[in-house]
C-alpha cells in the first residue's frame, strides 16, 4: 500500500512538472517546427519521468508485483468509465452536457496529454469520437505501464 501511495504521489509530481514546468517554455516558441520538436521533447521527458519514478520507488529486494503499479491506471479507467456512462458521445466538457467528468478525467491525464495540445502537427485527436475515446483511455494506462516497466527493470537486474 505504501508503494502505491508513493507511485501516485510521483504521478502528481510529474503532473506538476509537466503542466507548470515544461509548458512554461511554449510561450517563447514561435516557429511551428520548433514547437513540434519541443512537444515531442516534452512528451519524452514525461515518459522518462514515469519510467524513472517506477524504477526509483521500487524496492529492489522485493518480488515484482504488477498490482502495485496499477493504481494510476485503475483510477483513470474508473473516471473514464464514469465519464463515458455520463456522456458517451460528447467529450466536450465546455458545453455543459454532463461532460464535467470528462474535465476531471482530462485534468487527471493532463500531465501526459499536454504535449499534444500545443502542436497542431503532433495532435493525437481525430474527428472520430470513438478514436478519441480510445486515445483517452490509453493515456490513462501509459503512466502505470511505464512505472511498472521501471519497477520491473529494477527487480530484474
Amino acid at each position: 500500500m505504501q508503494q502505491i501511495l508513493k507511485l501516485f504521489l510521483a504521478h502528481l509530481v510529474i503532473f506538476i512538472i509537466s503542466i507548470f514546468g515544461l509548458t512554461y517554455f511554449y510561450e517563447y516558441i514561435e516557429d511551428e517546427s520548433l514547437e513540434m520538436f519541443y512537444s515531442l521533447f516534452h512528451f519524452i521527458i514525461v515518459l522518462i519521468l514515469y519510467l524513472m519514478s517506477g524504477y526509483l520507488l521500487t524496492n529492489g529486494i522485493d518480488k515484482f508485483q504488477i498490482k502495485n503499479y496499477c493504481a494510476i491506471a485503475f483510477i483513470g479507467i474508473l473516471i473514464w468509465f464514469l465519464a463515458f456512462i455520463n456522456s458517451p458521445t460528447d467529450l466536450d466538457w465546455k458545453k455543459g452536457n454532463g461532460g464535467i467528468l470528462w474535465l476531471l478525467y482530462r485534468i487527471y491525464i493532463s500531465g501526459i496529454e499536454t504535449p499534444f495540445n500545443f502542436s497542431d502537427n503532433l495532435s493525437i485527436w481525430s474527428k472520430n469520437s470513438n478514436i478519441n475515446l480510445a486515445v483517452l483511455l490509453i493515456l490513462s494506462i501509459i503512466p502505470s505501464s511505464l512505472q511498472a516497466l521501471g519497477g520491473f527493470l529494477k527487480v530484474w537486474k
